[in-house]
């Protein structure tokens, strides 16, 4: 597919994209006012896991916006879309993995597992599915994928929101204990 007829095809995403932008906007700015409110107890030494909580709902608000904003450039090149989705996904993985750590320390056993495991996963699924995208992309021009990143926006938003306001909750009992 030329970029002439990626960039029509396209422009029938222009108002979710444009809507996931907003939202995941609104949600970042939600984000640093309820870490602000918790500063003191998100930033105290032994909480390295809330910390990274906070990094990684912020990390999947931002690529949702920075994946919104690659879509609503005029007249795209598909290659282009293609590298800047691959880049996104592969920064997703990457911060995956720095959170992982910090989120599953001092857990044992399944249980304790098992809901950082679910969070951090999705996210990484949603990764996938965002690589598998940029490559259908860069290889044929396929613009019937680009619904894959309706899937992906809504994980890493779903995502960024279970784990700020899971964060949130904890702290908050943690303070009224």
């Amino acid at each position: 597919m030329n970029a002439q007829a990626f960039a029509a095809a396209e422009l029938g995403w222009h108002d979710f994209f444009l809507a996931a932008a907003g939202a995941s906007a609104a949600l970042l700015g939600l984000l640093f006012v309820g870490v602000s409110i918790n500063l003191a107890a998100i930033a105290v030494a032994e909480r390295v896991d809330l910390r990274a909580r906070a990094g990684q709902a912020f990390a999947n608000l931002i690529f949702v916006l920075v994946i919104a904003l690659l879509m609503l450039i005029p007249e795209p090149d598909p290659g282009s879309i293609a590298l800047g989705l691959a880049v996104v996904a592969g920064l997703g993985l990457v911060r995956v993995a720095q959170n992982l750590y910090p989120v599953a320390r001092g857990r044992t056993g399944f249980r304790n597992w098992l809901q950082p495991v679910r969070r951090i996963g999705w996210t990484v699924i949603a990764d996938l599915v965002l690589i598998f995208t940029a490559w259908r992309i860069w290889s044929s021009g396929d613009v019937a994928v680009i619904q894959n990143l309706v899937t992906v926006a809504f994980v890493l938003l779903v995502g960024a929101a279970d784990v700020s306001w899971q964060m949130l909750v904890e702290v908050s009992r943690e303070q009224t204990s």
